[in-house]
């Protein structure tokens, strides 16, 4: 029988408040992507769009600017931390309601929060809005017709949340 050592007692970091900080925007997010959910199911065109399932459910996360700036790099080639990045669900995930995840930069949130004048949660409310309808397929990039319809679509969830069009994400880039 080997000789019994001593274990040196595993000692966890204190969380810091930078992370305490993702974890409690992360439960907020989590939050809001359900209500969001909740709305977009009542809209035909839009449960015409996803799974044929009842509910639907989608991973959001909240990171930091390193983190976002190497997904973005890595998915999209491109070197800067974006505000939203959407990962669509491959099947046969979709087809039992988990659409995918977004992937959402705190800081750059905030930022644009700033930048637009209005609230951190009003931002989030859009980032989540702007990424849903990625994964349910729409791309604005595609031309003018999908932008088109990406923004009509942005403004009537936000109308949800008493958000007004104009701050939509495709509404305010116009």
């Amino acid at each position: 029988m080997p000789p019994k050592t001593a274990r040196s007692p595993v000692r966890k970091k204190a969380p810091t408040a930078a992370s305490r900080e993702l974890a409690a925007w992360n439960r907020r997010a989590g939050r809001a992507i359900d209500d969001l959910i909740d709305f977009a199911l009542h809209f035909p065109a839009l449960r015409r769009r996803g799974p044929r399932t009842p509910d639907w459910r989608v991973g959001v996360r909240l990171v930091g600017n390193a983190e976002m700036k190497k997904l973005n790099a890595h998915y999209r080639k491109k070197d800067y931390a974006t505000d939203v990045l959407s990962f669509a669900s491959p099947e046969p995930f979709r087809s039992m309601g988990y659409l995918g995840e977004l992937a959402i930069a705190l800081p750059v949130l905030k930022r644009q929060a700033r930048e637009h004048h209005h609230s951190a949660e009003t931002e989030l409310w859009i980032l989540l809005t702007h990424g849903l309808l990625h994964l349910l397929g729409m791309d604005h990039e595609k031309g003018a017709k999908a932008a088109a319809e990406q923004r009509t679509w942005e403004a009537r969830l936000l109308a949800f949340t008493d958000i007004s069009h104009e701050r939509s994400l495709i509404g305010r880039a116009r």
